[in-house]
This record gives structure tokens, sequence and C-alpha cells, in this order.
């Protein structure tokens, strides 16, 4: 597209996570869609972006939360996960399981055994014997265990199964970034170097750009994180690990996925953090310089010293740093609402909405139905931006 295209009912600016799983749930409901969805950058250390959360090839799946928002959002759209595999011809779903080491954690099962999944309390013992996890040692932390579908899922290949499904249901799918949202006189304009595209109206899923591109001051917090990924060969017994608290003094808390494929071919152990204030980004550039890095060091060396002590008998062969952005919202839920009559937004992961993606999609896209967002479980209210 190099001109100005017009006649679509929505324009989904982002095909992230959850701007790819709006984009489709629109289209199957018979939506003229198109979505403007960038492509991954060829080299982070050179690009101006964007960049988004899903050029990774792991993030954790799983229903146990102690938030049983969070439970229902996930458990809704790990049900459809075979659909779309199925349909799409991409696989993306690897049901490895999750321990998750924490001190109160009952309601986290309990919210997740209310809502059908296979999960329990273990011991530390059985931890460490079938998975090779030593629990941190720290006053009343239990263990628990959530079986499979939950694990892991590659976010790039999610992406990728919605944008294939969302073109075969007759979205438009424009590669390219959009660099601004204008209202004309009759429809919603969204520029870039692709030319106009004009729509009825337009959902922003644009992650950590979306405040800009919306114009609305959404008060998100754009947190500049580090992640590592670890060569340490195969590790077939290996789950997710969530662990609410460790014993390094520089982090707060760690989650990590198992050896995945990425892109070049290796297997690739992920971990990532807490901390207790990290740097914001104030602006788009702040976001570049950010990826362009290597991210914090004293970040990174923490998690490595963090993946020694949680799997001792691991063979760590080599690691690298990964700079990363997690957008916050003062609710902790994503915005997913109208900022007025012809935009809406769906932005705000909260570094938790990849697993939940294609249920926090649907209910962006209900937005745009006749009969707007009717959900007992999940209402509008607790998403309104």
């Amino acid at each position: 597209m190099t001109a100005s295209q017009s006649g679509f009912d929505v324009a989904v600016v982002g095909g992230g996570l959850i701007g790819s799983a709006a984009s489709r749930h629109l289209a199957e409901a018979g939506r003229r869609v198109a979505v403007v969805a960038t492509p991954e950058p060829v080299d982070w250390s050179t690009s101006d972006g964007p960049f988004a959360s899903h050029y990774d090839s792991g993030r954790i799946t799983r229903v146990m939360s102690g938030d049983p928002v969070w439970a229902e959002l996930a458990v809704r759209s790990i049900g459809r996960y075979g659909d779309i595999e199925q349909r799409s011809g991409i696989n993306f779903h690897t049901p490895a399981g999750l321990a998750w080491l924490g001190v109160d954690i009952e309601p986290a099962v309990a919210n997740a055994v209310e809502r059908g999944a296979t999960a329990e309390m273990v011991a530390p013992d059985w931890l460490l014997t079938t998975a090779g996890i030593r629990r941190p040692d720290i006053d009343a932390m239990t263990c628990a265990w959530e079986g499979a579908p939950a694990g892991v899922v590659d976010p790039r290949r999610l992406a990728a199964a919605q944008l294939r499904l969302a073109e075969v249901a007759g979205a438009t799918i424009v590669p390219h970034a959009a660099s601004s949202v204008v209202r004309s006189n009759n429809s919603m304009e969204v520029h870039g170097d692709f030319g106009t595209l004009e729509a009825d109206q337009v959902l922003i899923a644009a992650g950590a750009y979306g405040a800009e591109l919306a114009g609305v001051d959404l008060k998100l917090d754009r947190q500049l994180r580090t992640t590592v990924r670890l060569d340490m060969g195969p590790m077939p017994n290996m789950p997710s690990i969530i662990s609410d608290q460790v014993e390094h003094p520089y982090i707060n808390d760690m989650y990590s996925n198992p050896p995945v494929r990425y892109p070049d071919g290796r297997f690739l152990f992920k971990i990532g953090c807490e901390v207790m204030d990290p740097p914001r980004a104030e602006t788009i550039v702040d976001i570049t310089r950010w990826f362009r890095s290597d991210g914090d060091p004293d970040e990174a060396a923490a998690l490595v010293a963090t993946t020694r002590a949680l799997l001792p008998a691991a063979d760590i062969r080599s690691w690298e740093a990964v700079p990363c952005v997690i957008t916050r919202t003062p609710s902790r839920y994503p915005k997913i609402g109208w900022v007025d009559d012809r935009m809406a937004v769906a932005i705000g992961g909260n570094g938790s909405s990849a697993k939940c993606s294609d249920e926090l999609g649907r209910l962006a896209s209900t937005l745009f139905a006749e009969a707007g967002w009717v959900d007992n479980e999940l209402p509008a209210e607790i998403f309104a931006p």
C-alpha cells in the first residue's frame, strides 16, 4: 500500500499480541478491517523502531493467579490455543507446566482449580527431583504446580497465527509503522510511509507507543527492563517458573521460560524479574535508546546468579542480556475502551498479557459490535481507560 486506501470499518494500529487478536476477532465477525502491523526491526542496535514486546520466543502461559480477573482472562485464551494453531497451521504453544514458588500462594491455586486447571501445592523435594528447581531459602515459602496446558507460548508465532487468520477472514495487513492517527470530517486517517489509510473507527493497540498515537494521556508507566537468555542445552523436564521472592538483593522476584527455539536456531532459557525502582521511558526516544542498548548490566548479572541458585544442576554455557519494556497501568489491568466516539484503545499488558492476549483482543473487538461489550464476569468498567 503506497497511497490512500479507504472503505474500512476499523483500522487496528498495532499487530502485536492484543492487536493481532482483535484484528482476527473483528474480521471473523464480518468487519472490514485493516491492520497496521510493523515488521520486527532487522537490527535493534541501529533501528529507530517501533519495537514490541512480542519480538521474543517465550512467554509464560498459566491460569494460576492470585487475581481472579487475570485467571479468567487466561483460561478463556488458553482454551482457544488449539483452534488458532489448527486453523492457522502455526504452532506456538508448548504445554511444559508451571512451578510457582511463593508465600500465601494458595489463592492462586484455588483460582486455577475453580476454572478447571490442574493445579496443586507440592513439596519442595518433589520440585527439586522432578524439575531440578531449588526453592529459595526464605521463611514460609511454599511451592505449587500447574500442569498442562500451562507452560510457554511463542509470542512471535502467536501474533503471526492471529494475523494469518485475520487475513483469511478478509483483513488487509499493512506491514508498516503508523506515524500518526488523525480525525478527518468523515473518518479516521492512519498515516505512515505506506500512505494514508481511512476507516470509520480506529483501535490503537500499539503498546508503549499507543498513548502518543492516540494523543491521550493514558497514565502509562513504561518501565525499562532487562531479560537474560541463557544457553543451557536440552532441559526436557523444565517447566516455566515464577518465584515471588529470590535470595538476590538486587531483584524482587523472577519468572522464566524453559529452553525454546529462537529464530537463529538456538534453544535458550529466558529469565526476567521485577526490581524496586526500574528506569522509565518518558519519551519515544527513551524507548529507542533502551532497545539499542544491552539493558542494565546489574539486573542481568542478578538474573544469571538467580538462575544458578534456582537451577543448581544447570550447565550454563553462555548468556546474553536483552532489553524490553513493560507498559503498566494504574489499575494493573489493560486499558480497553473508547477515548472518543471514533477511537478506542487496547493498551497496557502489565507484563501479564501474552497468555491472555486472545481474550483481551476479543474484548476489544466487542467495542465495535452492535451489542457492545456484554460480559458479566469481566465488565467493561474493569478495563475502562
